[in-house]
């Protein structure tokens, strides 16, 4: 055990590396990181929390009740905070605790203590932590710095950012995990030039690309799948084995948790083994680590492909890639660390433990934002994972950050009323990286009302997005003409989608070219729209300021554009709007000259019904 001075004057801070399988925090104390041991000196904390009638118990301690009481025991709570209860039958189909919905679409479980959320059971495990530094200074902690993947979106930080308020934590700030690993490694060995970082936890994956500089780090691109890790591992090789043990009608809560947990050890036993005897129930058989191999192999791919695609996005080679770290533990998995070899083309780094590195470079970090003396203070400039935008008429959403826009970052863009007379829009939020509003993630609806009504066109509506350091986002909203402004911070208390952002990031480039042909052409076919509305009003009024001859001309050439909106025929549209727009020159100079440059405005806000 590392022996502290508890009477130093040093401010106390903690780097928490909260994660799915095991947490941890550490600190820098006298310019040495310091990995925070319970009085066992285990600085691992496994992140369970089993729930007495008026007792909580919490790592350790609550080990043995994963087999003994599944369904008051909670186990690998990171992957589901934030998460809809639809989300969690979907993927976690066989859970062993009794869930049920909230108000938020999020889930309750139900235990002997009450009702529990996954953000408590989180505190819970921000409160073991927090326990230790007591234990170890015998004083309370000024600051923390929580790590988090670097694809949790912005419910799942909001969530975690709940968990340490419950905690009674001074969070400062949310790092990502692997910007986290970079500031360990990139510290300690003074490394320059472009890095991946490689983090394959128990419950999500994540990979970066990161530019380092001296005291610089930058977050070139992100990109990873919050729902990959270690446990799917876990729960490919329990289904393998109850397969090969050909053990019948034993489906209950009690019988899953005892076959997950051999899984678990086995697991384990082949990172070091070739081959594993295992008991399970009257069965006896042994697990090859070959087989284990074949097992993972189609998962471990997945990582691989996620990697490839962010190497494309960026325009990187493999060639260009000076060093590769790897973090989690799922990367002292054999396989993991070959296979990656092998796609980098280069041995990665692992000299810092995969368990400890996240929270050691988190504590770093804290240590030099609340430490003066600190010099060589580094620089972190990290980057938004999925576009934000909000939707416009169409069901099509324009985008005002894109992903991979370094943060923080403050953005504007201006938008108008689609209808004469309009007094109130619909600011929809959303979060993804498709064309339409269908294919993307909705963070938040709220109503600008009591809009000044004037002609269309002629409102202008300010839509500002903030991005913090952690990520999270503010919206205002401010309407020009009448300075009436709205002010709102995402939160927790949407409906949440089925969110899978690897695959976000594949469809989007999968249907890239498609999603751009079908907006080109509902955005012309809308304009089309939009001018004959304002044809037909105008022709309704002063029809009579033009000769019989015109207006011949201009309701001949309508009935064409009219006719190709009907058909759907894009050529036919520009063609068509073309020659109205010739005959129809003289009367709008004549009537609509000032309304005329707002026609082909296509950032028009929906109105409220």
């Amino acid at each position: 055990m590392v022996f502290i001075n508890k009477n130093d004057n040093e401010k106390l801070f903690l780097g928490i590396d909260l994660g799915t399988t095991y947490s941890l925090a550490a600190t820098v104390k006298q310019k040495k990181n310091i990995l925070l041991l319970d009085e066992k000196n285990r600085y691992l904390l496994p992140s369970i929390v089993y729930y007495k009638k008026n007792t909580v118990l919490v790592g350790w301690n609550a080990l043995e009740y994963i087999t003994k009481d599944p369904t008051n025991t909670i186990t690998s709570v990171k992957r589901l905070l934030g998460r809809s209860i639809d989300f969690i039958k979907k993927n976690f189909p066989i859970l062993p605790n009794i869930i049920e919905r909230e108000k938020n679409n999020t889930i309750l479980f139900h235990t002997k203590s009450g009702l529990i959320t996954p953000v408590e059971v989180c505190s819970e495990i921000l409160k073991c932590l927090k326990k230790r530094a007591l234990f170890l200074f015998n004083r309370e902690v000024n600051a923390s710095i929580i790590t988090v993947p670097a694809y949790f979106n912005n419910i799942q930080k909001q969530a975690t950012k709940k968990a340490a308020l419950l905690a009674k934590i001074n969070l400062i700030r949310l790092l990502n995990e692997p910007t986290a690993a970079a500031i360990a490694y990139g510290l300690k060995t003074k490394k320059k030039g472009i890095i991946i970082v490689y983090d394959l936890g128990g419950g999500t994956f994540d990979v970066s690309i990161l530019k380092l500089n001296k005291e610089i780090f930058e977050v070139l691109a992100t990109s990873g799948d919050s729902n990959l890790g270690g446990d799917d591992f876990d729960y490919a090789l329990a289904s393998y084995i109850f397969k090969k043990s050909n053990i019948k009608d034993k489906c209950n809560d009690f019988f899953q948790s005892v076959l997950l947990q051999i899984a678990k050890e086995t697991k384990i036993k082949l990172t070091i083994y070739d081959k594993v005897e295992i008991q399970f129930f009257n069965w006896k058989g042994c697990i090859t680590r070959n087989e284990f191999n074949i097992i993972i192999c189609d998962l471990v791919k997945k990582t691989l492909f996620i990697c490839s695609q962010l190497l494309k996005e960026t325009d990187l080679s493999i060639e260009e890639i000076e060093e590769v770290i790897m973090v989690g533990g799922s990367t002292r998995v054999p396989l993991v660390y070959q296979e990656v070899s092998t796609f980098f083309k280069k041995l990665p780094l692992n000299s810092i433990n995969p368990d400890q590195v996240v929270a050691i470079g988190a504590a770093m970090q804290a240590n030099m934002l609340i430490n003066d003396h600190v010099k060589n203070k580094t620089i972190l400039l990290d980057v938004m994972p999925l576009s934000l935008g909000i939707e416009v008429m169409g069901g099509f959403v324009e985008k005002i950050i894109s992903r991979n826009t370094a943060i923080p970052i403050s953005k504007t863009k201006e938008f108008t009323t689609y209808k004469d007379n309009q007094t109130s829009i619909v600011i929809h939020v959303l979060q993804g990286e498709r064309e339409l509003v269908k294919d993307c993630i909705s963070l938040s609806r709220f109503v600008l009302k009591n809009i000044k009504p004037q002609k269309a066109g002629v409102t202008r509506i300010l839509v500002t997005f903030e991005v913090d350091a952690d990520g999270l986002i503010n919206v205002k909203v401010l309407d020009k003409n009448t300075n009436k402004e709205k002010f709102i911070q995402i939160d927790n208390n949407i409906i949440l989608k089925n969110i899978n952002v690897s695959e976000i990031i594949e469809e989007s480039l999968e249907y890239a070219k498609k999603d751009y042909f079908f907006r080109v052409k509902t955005e012309k076919k809308m304009e089309a729209i939009r001018i004959l509305d304002i044809l037909n009003s105008a022709l309704k009024n002063d029809k009579m300021l033009v000769s019989e001859e015109e207006l011949k001309k201009i309701k001949s050439q309508k009935k064409k554009l009219e006719k190709s909106i009907h058909e759907n025929d894009f050529f036919s549209i520009k063609m068509n709007m073309k020659k109205l727009e010739d005959v129809t020159k003289n009367f709008f100079s004549l009537q609509l000259k000032e309304n005329l440059s707002f026609l082909l405005n296509k950032n028009i806000l929906k109105e409220i019904k």
